[in-house]
């Protein structure tokens, strides 16, 4: 667009594909204010006002259209709004709402099921959106009685009183790839990943942790399908200590779970 003439769009046109066009120019920088106003006297003055509306405000009005057609998309967008300028610089929020409603919803759904309905806090280096289960406490995974796995947020006491076997890492890693989700990873030597960090910055709150912050908790960390030592993040309540450290991937417990991330 940037290297067209006025003169070089043809006379059947509309003024709609104009004002399109026009739109996502604007909203990636590449018109000059002279330009613009060449392709306003182009376009007529019946049009004028209007392409100046669209011009001034691209990314508002397709932000509250967005909403107005899904309204379940107001909460990742405050999310995304409270996020830091320099992190929201990485995407805006109109290609995050497009990859979210794209195939009938598709991801919007799956951020939907995640625990208390996913939470929006960051994006990554590639621009893009990081969803994770809402609160501190990782989901766990157990067998009841006739060995099927369950699958439990925030401790529900009914669903904790089934288990009678606790999944360790292959287990759950398995599970959790198979629903679309993914895990966290560490920086590499055992220290927080960016992603991780984001975590930490948006919410306030530590990776991982019980709610009551009085008892031990683990989420595994991606450590590849046969580890010899998985990754995890541990929570130590005596002084609320949050750190990475090697474990054994057969280990079964009831502290032990995951805490799962989503990128769209």
């Amino acid at each position: 667009m940037s290297g067209e003439k006025p003169s070089q769009l043809q006379p059947n046109q509309s003024h709609e594909l104009a004002l399109a066009v026009l739109k996502t120019a604007a909203r990636e920088g590449t018109l000059s204010d002279a330009y613009k106003a060449e392709l306003a006297e182009l376009l007529g003055k019946g049009v004028r006002s209007k392409l100046e509306r669209t011009l001034e405000t691209p990314v508002a009005a397709e932000s509250a259209e967005s909403e107005k057609l899904n309204p379940e998309l107001a909460v990742y967008k405050q999310e995304y709004d409270s996020l830091p300028d320099a992190i929201k610089a990485r995407s805006s929020w109109e290609a995050i709402a497009g990859r979210l409603l794209v195939n009938n919803g598709e991801k919007l759904k799956r951020v939907q099921a995640m625990g208390d309905g996913g939470q929006l806090f960051g994006i990554d280096a590639g621009g893009k959106a990081l969803f994770k289960d809402k609160g501190v406490e990782p989901v766990m995974y157990g067998y009841d009685e006739e060995n099927k796995l369950l699958k439990i947020y925030d401790r529900k006491p009914e669903q904790m009183e089934q288990v009678t076997k606790w999944a360790n890492y292959f287990e759950i890693r398995r599970q959790v790839l198979k629903d679309g989700y993914g895990l966290f990873a560490d920086d590499g030597n055992y220290g927080f990943s960016e992603e991780m960090e984001q975590v930490r910055d948006h919410t306030g709150e530590p990776f991982v942790a019980s709610k009551n912050k009085a008892e031990w908790r683990v989420s595994w960390l991606e450590s590849g399908d046969k580890p010899g030592d998985a990754r995890r993040v541990y929570f130590v309540p005596v002084g609320g200590r949050v750190s990475v450290s090697g474990g054994n991937p057969e280990v079964r417990g009831d502290y032990c779970g995951v805490v799962r991330l989503l990128r769209v």
